[in-house]
């Protein structure tokens, strides 16, 4: 048999040999859901829905999974609005499965209530319910007692690999590839500047997804990108994804500015994580590059063309433009002293 990267799992095998352990009555339905980094399948019950996570193979190690769930189950504890896993009836939330490609583990999840929000109808009273999960999360991890056995989010796994990665992929750019050294360089420089920045446990994907809102309570999950690192840059994905999206400057600032108001609410920042922020939200993009550059086995190269990397180098170059070259008192708010 050849080697493979990637299995497609059936869930009609899922139904017989793994969600029995759960005990979730009657399965009316099981499908793949999304397949993503990992591969997500939706399981349906006469009365609930469940999510069931199989973890991509040599994407996390067991202790780096063990560390996410038993962060999961400490927060539910603490009462922050996450998603936990379930357990099987002999206790365990983590399932070793035999695939073709290696050992993968899958671990369940129940729906987050109501409806993951949209990006094109985003509010400000939107931001701020989201910012109010994240600073319960933050909050409450500072009390896991556990290992922290995940990626550190570092300057080194947010920006140096990626960064890295990217310019192998468009070594036939060579001006494009002289910017991104010079602006990797800026960013390393300006995060460098900042003395003093706070860091703790980060979800690593506050995108203002990867959540179910219901009557204006926020409910997050996928914590799979978490890890312990700069709270400005979990901080900064949320403005990086309206960015993402093409939204407007204005809007853009809008959304930020009510996203970071709520959370100082309830969560301490620094004046130095604030002004960090812009800056983060540019890292955060060649992060996503790089990841994408690193799954092209996975979900092919045809797509990540020339056409891609204008796209993706636009957004750099316009947020450079609308938002590095600013003070981020200008847009975000300054904590009182």
């Amino acid at each position: 048999m050849l080697p493979i990267v990637d299995s497609n799992l059936r869930p009609e095998a899922l139904i017989e040999h793994v969600l029995p352990a759960y005990r979730l009555g009657a399965i009316s339905r099981c499908r793949l859901h999304t397949r993503g980094i990992n591969d997500t399948f939706r399981i349906e019950t006469a009365d609930e829905v469940f999510f069931l996570r199989v973890y991509r193979h040599g994407w996390r190690n067991r202790e780096e999974i063990d560390t996410e769930l038993a962060l999961l189950r400490h927060l539910i504890t603490r009462g922050a609005p996450v998603s936990a896993p379930l357990a099987r009836t002999d206790g365990a939330t983590l399932t070793p499965l035999d695939c073709a490609e290696g050992q993968r583990f899958a671990a369940l999840f129940p729906a987050a209530p109501g409806r993951e929000p949209d990006y094109e109808s985003y509010s400000e009273e939107a931001a701020a319910a989201y910012a109010v999960a994240a600073a319960a999360v933050h909050q409450a991890a500072e009390s896991f007692p556990g290992p922290r056995l995940r990626p550190v989010l570092d300057l080194a796994e947010l920006l140096e690999r990626p960064l890295r990665q990217v310019i192998a992929a468009i070594d036939h750019r060579p001006e494009d590839v002289a910017y991104l050294v010079t602006f990797g360089a800026t960013l390393r420089g300006r995060v460098e500047r900042e003395a003093g920045l706070a860091c703790g446990f980060c979800h690593g994907d506050l995108h203002g997804a990867n959540a179910g809102t219901l009557d204006g309570v926020v409910t997050l999950y996928d914590f799979d990108c978490c890890g312990w690192g700069f709270r400005a840059y979990d901080l900064a994905v949320f403005p990086w994804a309206f960015a993402l999206t093409s939204a407007s400057p204005e809007r853009i600032e809008i959304l930020g500015r009510a996203f970071l108001i709520e959370y100082l609410r309830h969560r301490p920042l620094g004046e130095s994580d604030i002004a960090a922020i812009p800056v983060f939200v540019a890292i955060r993009h060649i992060w996503l590059v790089g990841l994408h550059v690193s799954l092209g086995d996975r979900f092919g190269w045809d797509w990540m063309n020339d056409s891609y990397f204008d796209r993706q180098l636009k957004v750099l170059r316009d947020w450079e433009k609308n938002f590095l070259d600013r003070p981020a008192r200008a847009w975000l708010p300054v904590p009182a002293t």
